[in-house]
């Protein structure tokens, strides 16, 4: 194998030093590179890749397929013919095809219509059901059904084989990730990207980090073909591209720098102390021509606090600086690894009846691979995805490598590839059409999500999807944002002053951050037991939290208003960087008051209680075969479990703003049909911080959730007429301190 040169890239003394630091052929190195493990043979990778080539045997090859776009009867010509006994000796001999059925693999929701005709339906007895059906024409997807269960097969032309235009162009996916197949693939993309797209250029910081690792294969080996890497740490480094590593460390970090090793690593970094995930990065660092890597577990003093605040405050100009960033996706811990052949994702070689070129009724025969497709909820919860320090390095790189289950996908702000096969959401964003209920995927090269939302809405969907990843230390709930925050104020205007986890422009709005109750993250809400942000903080608990939000916020149509003033917030910061760690603040609030009695259900995870205004009993509002407490209200405690069962808690809310909007879409219907008649509800909505004093501090408050309520001001839409809830009764407007 060849290393090619990495043409059209930024010249200069790095990207393409490991190739030139060998004048003979070399290839990339899998896995091993050092002599503490052997290097890998010829043999060997046509072992590997006998490993992942597609299943077929004696059962399922027995299998055809109809696909002929004019078969008349479906139905019955290609029937697969297996019987019960059929099966059951399929699974004697390992099948491999017929044991994925068995195990319910591979399994996705799929719905049928109009534009998912169902053609061909293929049934086996019980207790194996498995039905084949065309899903997708356009990129033929084979689905099957397996007790009651769906799952997908995408066909592809089998290599070296005349292809057929029924499988489309896409090669099958490459399940040797560590192969020069693959890295060659990755050369291509990314001299594509330097050469021809100006968006990633301009993103990309001319900015190179206090350390990095050098990487150049090691002079003078006795086999070319295999060379080996030496791996130094390099201070002040001069200037040329270099990749960093985005990984979960899933522990402490063997072989990380320390004051006592950085001069010893100056020298030398002996590779077999370090773990296998960055063993495999400085592979795909070498693999793909370049010479520098910056992984924060060796470029980073780790037993230096100075030196973390110092890096860490840099975090963004590392990754925003950085050529390439490669996210090792799949591995749970450094000591995973990234670069292993995807065994568990072979296909399997299907017969496939195709309408014949010449036009023959009959069609002919031909094979295809077929292999399953995993399910977009597998991919967006690879375990890189679920960790907090993470999602800021997807956010600020400006192109990624990432290795997922199925292996390589490529992109950046203007493009995206795979290593064969279909795009797979590995790198997902899901839209913001509306700027509502979205939620940050993956990856997002260059935050180019963020350009199109305004503040402070932006904000709160960067909320969302952070506090939905898990963190190992929860001090760093505000370290592990920073660098996004940095990035968050150079792109928007007007955010002012960041103040733990929120900004002062329009504050008002982000102090409505709320549990995500209806998340499926396992975080559990609770408040740590040391102190780490003001309790007006999202930063301040534990657990999945959003803010509130509406499209009417942007557009106008719900006429959003504030109903208080910020008098006044601040903050004390444990350091000098104002975008780090707290060690204290407060807010100054004016705006209607009016306590509340809130009594928990004890009801589990969605335990919203019930309750009302102070002053009213729980009698008043408690109805036949309805949870008691007035209807008008909707509850959103932080921490339910903070609060004894069945027991009134008073409390105080300050109402904050104020919107126009239908209840529910039953209403919403009814709304727009009273419109068109010249009416309107004149419903108003409204949302609160809900409060509990400060033992002998008057007139200061802790914040424990947040509160919803609603009513008329004239007419009712045939609904029963109850007034605005703050109009209601007792309600005093003042000042109040939030700690």
């Amino acid at each position: 194998m060849v290393l090619v040169p990495v043409n059209n890239l930024p010249t200069g003394p790095g990207l393409n030093q490991a190739a030139a630091s060998s004048q003979s052929q070399v290839r990339p190195l899998i896995h091993v590179v050092n002599d503490a493990l052997p290097p890998m043979t010829d043999d060997q990778e046509d072992q590997d890749q006998k490993y992942v080539s597609p299943h077929t045997c004696r059962h399922c090859s027995r299998i055809t397929i109809d696909m002929r776009q004019n078969s008349k009867d479906g139905k019955d010509d290609g029937q697969i013919g297996f019987t019960e006994a059929d099966v059951i000796s399929a699974l004697k001999d390992n099948c491999a095809l017929f044991s994925a059925f068995r195990q319910g693999a591979y399994l996705v929701s799929m719905t049928s219509g109009p534009d998912n005709p169902i053609w061909v339906e293929r049934t086996l007895k019980q207790p194996a059901i498995v039905n084949f059906f065309e899903v997708d024409w356009e990129r033929l997807k084979l689905g099957y059904k397996m007790n009651n269960r769906l799952g997908e097969f995408v066909l592809y032309n089998v290599p070296g084989q005349k292809p057929h235009e029924l499988f489309g162009p896409q090669p099958p996916p490459n399940l040797l990730p560590n192969s020069e197949l693959s890295y060659s693939r990755a050369r291509k993309y990314l001299r594509d990207c330097f050469a021809n797209h100006t968006k990633c250029r301009e993103f990309n910081l001319s900015h190179m980090p206090t350390r990095l690792l050098e990487v150049v294969t090691r002079p003078n080996s006795p086999n070319p073909d295999e060379p080996h890497l030496i791996v130094r740490l390099v201070s002040n480094p001069p200037l040329a591209p270099y990749a960093t590593l985005s990984y979960c460390w899933g522990g402490d970090q063997p072989g990380k720098t320390t004051k006592r090793n950085i001069g010893t690593y100056s020298r030398n970094i002996p590779l077999d102390v370090l773990p296998l995930t960055i063993i495999d990065a400085l592979t795909v660092t070498h693999g793909v021509g370049m010479k520098y890597l910056w992984v924060d577990a060796l470029c980073i003093i780790q037993d230096s606090d100075r030196d973390k605040m110092n890096e860490i405050s840099n975090m963004h100009l590392i990754y925003r600086g950085a050529f390439l960033t490669v996210a090792a996706g799949v591995a749970s811990t450094s000591l995973d690894g990234f670069l292993r052949p995807r065994v568990h994702d072979r296909g399997y070689v299907f017969n496939v009846r195709v309408d014949s070129p010449v036009g023959k009724q009959e069609g002919e025969i031909r094979q295809a691979i077929a292999m399953p497709v995993r399910s977009r909820r597998d991919q967006e919860m690879l375990p890189l995805y679920t960790r907090a320090w993470t999602f800021q390095e997807g956010q600020l790189s400006t192109r990624v490598l990432a290795y997922g289950n199925r292996g390589m996908v490529f992109c950046c702000l203007e493009s995206r590839h795979t290593d064969g096969g279909l795009e797979e959401p590995i790198t997902t964003l899901r839209s913001i059409d509306d700027s509502i209920g979205a939620s940050f995927k993956n990856l997002d090269p260059g935050n180019q999500s963020l350009g199109g939302v305004r503040h402070p809405l932006a904000w709160g969907l960067i909320v969302e999807a952070y506090t939905s990843r898990e963190l190992t230390v929860g001090d760093d709930k505000l370290l592990a944002v920073m660098a996004i925050a940095e990035e968050y104020k150079r792109i928007k205007e007007g955010v002012g002053e960041y103040l733990a986890g929120l900004w002062r422009g329009d504050m008002l709005f982000q102090l409505l951050w709320a549990a995500h109750r209806v998340s499926d993250v396992k975080t559990k809400f609770k408040r740590p037991e040391r102190y780490r942000a003001p309790s007006w903080s999202w930063a301040s608990l534990d657990g999945h939290f959003r803010i509130f939000l509406h499209q009417g916020v942007l557009d106008g149509s719900i006429g959003y208003k504030y109903a208080c003033e910020l008098l006044h917030a601040e903050t004390t910061l444990v350091g000098g960087n104002p975008l780090g760690q707290v060690k204290g603040g407060f807010i100054r609030l004016r705006g209607r008051v009016k306590k509340v009695v809130w009594k928990r259900n004890g009801t589990g995870k969605h335990d919203h209680g019930y309750g009302w205004a102070l002053g009213d009993s729980e009698s008043d509002w408690v109805k036949s075969g309805e949870v008691p407490g007035d209807d008008r209200l909707s509850w959103y405690v932080d921490v339910p479990d903070e609060w004894p069962v069945k027991r009134d808690i008073v409390m105080s809310c300050i109402e904050v703003c104020t919107y126009e909007a239908p209840e529910n879409l039953m209403q919403f219907a009814m709304v727009q049909l009273y419109n068109e008649r010249g009416g309107s509800p004149n419903m108003t909505q409204g949302r609160g911080i809900l409060l509990v004093p400060v033992e002998g501090q008057p007139d200061t408050y802790r914040r424990v959730g947040t509160m919803g309520c609603k009513g008329y001001l004239e007419g009712d839409v045939g609904f029963e007429k109850k007034p605005y809830w703050f109009d209601e009764g007792h309600s005093m407007r003042q000042e109040v301190v939030v700690i």
